[in-house]
């Protein structure tokens, strides 16, 4: 079995605490570390009370093109705590993507053997 050397980076908790996104690539896996916020129930607040929580969101996508040229189903989020076990939970993420279809990502086509996916044009509504 061929062994890999993984170099998947994800910087420090304070790099995204600063509100900045991170993207890089490894072999044909793209991803894109984004820091945000939802809002989420507060169960100490009474029944509909609600607050913001601090989220890392991690986009992973397959080469060559950027995240918005790539086919929907070829893409895939996950969400995560904006803390050191977020950011580490992460990485473990893109970890196991990789690990889990490393020929997926070996394989991809090259920029100049395929066109960027683009969204479906509106149907335009039939006059009555």
């Amino acid at each position: 079995m061929e062994r890999t050397c993984i170099m998947i980076f994800v910087p420090l908790l304070h790099y995204f605490k600063c509100k900045n996104s991170y993207s890089g690539s490894e072999a044909g896996m793209r991803y894109l570390l984004t820091p945000g916020k939802r809002t989420v129930p507060d169960p100490e607040g009474g029944e509909e009370a609600e607050k913001e929580e601090a989220i890392l969101t991690v986009d992973i996508w397959p080469d060559p093109w950027a995240l918005d040229q790539t086919d929907p189903a070829l893409r895939r989020r996950e969400v995560f705590p904006l803390s050191d076990a977020g950011r580490a939970a992460a990485a473990q993420c893109m970890k196991e993507a990789f690990e889990a279809e490393p020929e997926r990502w070996k394989n991809t086509p090259s920029i100049l053997d395929c066109e960027p996916w683009a969204p479906p044009a509106p149907e335009e509504e039939k006059a009555e």
